[in-house]
């Protein structure tokens, strides 16, 4: 079902060990710059940029804010993120310690939790990791994750495919991991060597680090399909390894929203017979949400069928409802992709519709959030073109900030001026204030910038404060 609107400080670097790493951490401090003064009195508005790194997610609570930094890098398998941590002055107006993960090892994700202590998940190629920081970047605890389990969990077809059955990470992506602040407590969202896709909820104690309460199959191990590149080297939008990622969210009241994409997967056939829950065998593209209340009681998986291919790359609580959203291919043109949401109600399990949203040429969003007044804030990337049956994506793109209304139609696109090259407008963050903090890249690449000279595999991110 589908409904569609018109176009209207201080750099502190990892060791080697993961412990010396964590103690280079502790000693990183200050930094961080802002201009641009609102005036009247007020603080000047927050405006941190970076060289070389897009700014990919970011956080508050309170005053404080963290956010996620990461390198353009070429095609590879398996993919290895190059992430790094920002943790806010206390005040949140500058930026004070930073975070690298060990050499071997990738940042993935991390949670803010109320307190202002901060979760973190690393990986290595078949490893996790989770570390916890003070709200300040303090190390506090760092403890290999386990998972005895992920070998025997149910695989419907047949698993030759899965490579590594005893990883805890699928063969082809490190990415495959994601985290969700339950309070002071958290959830892990990952797709194991198996291929199946598992959510742990983890209680945390100062005195015994995290400690399991349980753990939930949300979708069985099953065939994925691997894609590639035939030429280029850079994906703009990680199309190439988007079939084996996740995507989690949880809110104030501990419930839990597990999406995972269908195309390239044998999902619809493996989530019918391991759960005993029809889905049409015709549908091919599209999502799976699966919601847990914070007891680990599965309320229901619903079911967002784009009909055309599609790509998941936001999920967010929006009150009583989990915003998924991204890009579907509505027409086999250059111009062809544009922005979805779809808005699926707390324990929902009726398939549930989307809205297209169609701003200019190529339109993709990244990044979701709710407004005091019930509205939706949405970012992403708009203005670029496609190769209409690969996946090249044009070196021109701009950045996409919109105001939708609670049923995500379209109210209006908010300026923000392009700067060159690739621009995308990654992530949302709320302040106490009433002002939004922006984050993305500018002058990043396209899939081919870099094919003839690889000093064009490059990026600059920005940390903005706003009012909208």
């Amino acid at each position: 079902m589908m409904t569609k609107t018109k176009k209207l400080g201080w750099r502190c670097l990892a060791a080697l060990g993961m412990a010396v790493g964590l103690a280079a951490l502790a000693a990183c401090g200050g930094g961080g710059g802002s201009g641009g003064g609102t005036g009247g009195g007020d603080p000047p508005a927050l405006q941190l940029a970076v060289t070389g790194e897009a700014v990919v997610k970011v956080r508050s609570q309170g005053s404080r804010w963290v956010a996620l930094t990461e390198k353009a890098r070429t095609l590879e398998i398996p993919t290895q993120p190059e992430r790094r941590l920002w943790v806010s002055l206390a005040d949140g107006r500058g930026r004070g310690a930073d975070y690298l993960p060990p050499a071997g090892w990738s940042l993935l994700d991390f949670a803010l939790h109320p307190s202002g202590e901060i979760s973190l998940v690393l990986a290595s190629n078949r490893e996790l990791r989770l570390l916890r920081l003070s709200a300040t970047g303090q190390p506090l605890r760092d403890q290999a994750f386990t998972d005895a389990q992920v070998a025997a969990d149910p695989f419907v077809g047949d698993p030759v495919s899965a490579r590594d059955p005893s990883s805890l990470l699928p063969y082809y992506t490190r990415d495959a991991a994601r985290l969700a602040a339950v309070g002071e407590d958290l959830a892990l969202a990952s797709r194991s060597g198996y291929h199946a896709v598992l959510v742990h909820r983890l209680a945390y104690a100062a005195g015994s680090g995290f400690t399991k309460q349980w753990r939930r199959v949300v979708e069985p191990g099953v065939f994925i399909g691997a894609r590639f590149l035939t030429s280029g080297s850079f994906d703009p939008f990680k199309s190439m390894d988007l079939q084996w990622r996740v995507a989690l969210d949880a809110d104030a009241q501990g419930r839990i929203a597990v999406a995972v994409t269908l195309g390239d997967t044998d999902l619809v056939e493996g989530h019918s017979q391991h759960f005993g829950e029809a889905i049409d065998p015709r549908i091919a593209n599209g999502l799976l949400l699966t919601q847990f209340d914070g007891g680990g009681q599965r309320l229901g998986t619903a079911v967002v069928d784009t009909q055309q291919r599609s790509e998941l790359h936001a999920l967010r609580w929006v009150g009583d409802r989990v915003a998924a959203a991204g890009r579907v291919r509505s027409r086999q043109t250059a111009d062809g992709w544009d922005a979805f949401v779809a808005l699926v109600p707390a324990g929902a399990t009726a398939p549930s519709a989307y809205r297209v949203l169609d701003f200019e040429a190529g339109d993709v969003i990244f990044d979701v959030a709710a407004r005091a007044d019930g509205s939706l804030l949405a970012s992403g990337s708009a203005g670029y073109t496609q190769n209409p049956t690969g996946a090249s994506i044009s070196e021109e793109a701009k950045p996409l900030l919109a105001r939708l209304a609670a049923d995500g139609q379209l109210q209006q696109r908010l300026d923000v001026a392009p700067a060159a090259r690739h621009n995308q407008l990654r992530a949302l963050a709320p302040r106490p204030d009433g002002s939004w903090l922006i984050a993305g890249m500018e002058n990043g690449p396209g899939t081919h910038s870099a094919d003839a000279n690889p000093a064009a595999l490059t990026a600059d991110g920005y940390l903005r404060e706003r009012r909208f």
